[in-house]
């Protein structure tokens, strides 16, 4: 039997927010245990959301008793496929009505590849809802059970009853999950949550310790007045992808794509000091001329090849909004900002790919003296250092 008094303060649960969880998973799986414990025997719960990112069309939650909430993501090929145009997903969302398929009855349509999968797991029923938005989009949520007999009347109706709350449940949560897609892919993952957190006042900023890494392509004047413009962009990209994942694997993340080049930080702990400070410095110097490295070994093979130019500082900056009272711009200012990029100016007069400062020779102890020059801005001349092989 299906506990309706459970129902009514599920329901109340989830119009208040599903206080005090945030977190999807967490959400996800206090939802489904308090349907069993209700009476309405789920043995697997998928929630399918499309969402709004560059590389990823859609996400997955799936719940099961053994293994919690787990989340998967399906790239824009995956809809082209059969494990999804054969699957109830687009017939939910093209009529946005339920779908229910009585999996132990021997009479069930296998139209579809879930049928066969799911009875081959000892499932009994499935049900796949529509899961409407305000603005009329639509996603997909199903229910399946092992229960002798499926789901009841009254476990159908229940799961029916929920629907609404749990849809603007769902909205919330992925609407706040677009949002930080689309933060964190334009601004960066540390600066997107910042963002998120409300930090968004022009001139609201903070100073932090980091290593500032800045990269731009060879030649790229000559290449872009020689190549078409696909050819220009499809260089480009190639270069930008190739620091992408080795600046997040080490601890940085790239605040902006400047033309042909760009800027990446490595944020350094400065609330030790001594030796566990040196080391978090030099831990984070290391990191930056791994990415670098990393990077250059991806496009040496790249066809055509390609060459860049790399310049690592370290100091303190001042990482925060700037810009018009309506057009900001997140990003990271100071003088330790402006030597990386004056370092990066010279390297190719100096005739090296792989500059940094007396700084990060210091922490890395792999780099050799180049020359000592005048950098606009700056008094006296400074130090440059190449490293092994730049």
């Amino acid at each position: 039997m299906v506990d309706d008094k459970a129902i009514d303060e599920l329901v109340a649960w989830m119009a208040d927010g599903a206080q005090p969880f945030h977190d999807g998973r967490r959400i996800v799986a206090e939802l489904c245990e308090r349907l069993n414990r209700a009476g309405v025997p789920v043995d697997l719960y998928r929630l399918f959301l499309f969402t709004i990112h560059p590389t990823i069309m859609g996400r997955r939650l799936q719940w099961t008793a053994a293994a919690g909430t787990q989340i998967t993501e399906a790239d824009f090929a995956l809809f082209e496929t059969d494990q999804y145009t054969r699957n109830p997903l687009p017939r939910v969302i093209e009529t946005r009505r339920p779908l229910r398929l009585h999996l132990a009855d021997p009479g069930c349509p296998r139209d579809y590849i879930v049928v066969e999968e799911l009875r081959a797991a000892g499932f009994t029923d499935y049900l796949c809802q529509p899961v409407i938005y305000v603005d009329g989009e639509v996603h997909t949520m199903s229910w399946s059970s092992r229960h002798p007999g499926g789901f009841s009347p009254a476990a159908v109706a229940a799961l029916e009853r929920i629907r609404a709350p749990l849809t603007r449940l769902i909205e919330s949560y992925i609407l706040r999950l677009n949002a930080a897609n689309i933060i964190s892919t334009y601004v960066g993952r540390g600066a997107g949550e910042r963002v998120l957190r409300g930090h968004i006042r022009r001139g609201d900023a903070e100073e932090i310790a980091a290593v500032i890494l800045f990269a731009d392509l060879k030649s790229y004047t000559e290449l872009s007045n020689r190549e078409s413009a696909v050819a220009v962009l499809g260089a480009l990209n190639r270069f930008f992808d190739a620091f992408e994942e080795p600046i997040r694997a080490n601890g940085g993340e790239i605040l902006k794509f400047m033309g042909d080049g760009l800027l990446a930080i490595f944020p350094v702990r400065d609330d030790v000091g001594g030796t566990a400070g040196e080391a978090a410095r030099a831990a984070a110097a290391r990191g930056a001329c791994a990415a670098v490295d990393a990077a250059r070994a991806a496009l040496v093979t790249a066809e055509p090849a390609i060459g860049f130019r790399s310049a690592v500082h370290v100091g303190r900056l001042s990482y925060g909004n700037i810009g018009a009272s309506r057009r900001l711009d997140f990003t990271a200012i100071g003088p330790a900002v402006n030597l990386a990029a004056r370092l990066l100016s010279v390297a190719s007069s100096l005739g090296r790919d792989d500059v940094c400062s007396a700084e990060i020779a210091a922490l890395i102890g792999s780099a050799e003296l180049v020359s000592s020059v005048a950098l606009k801005g700056f008094a006296g001349e400074q130090a440059v250092y190449a490293r092994a092989g730049g």
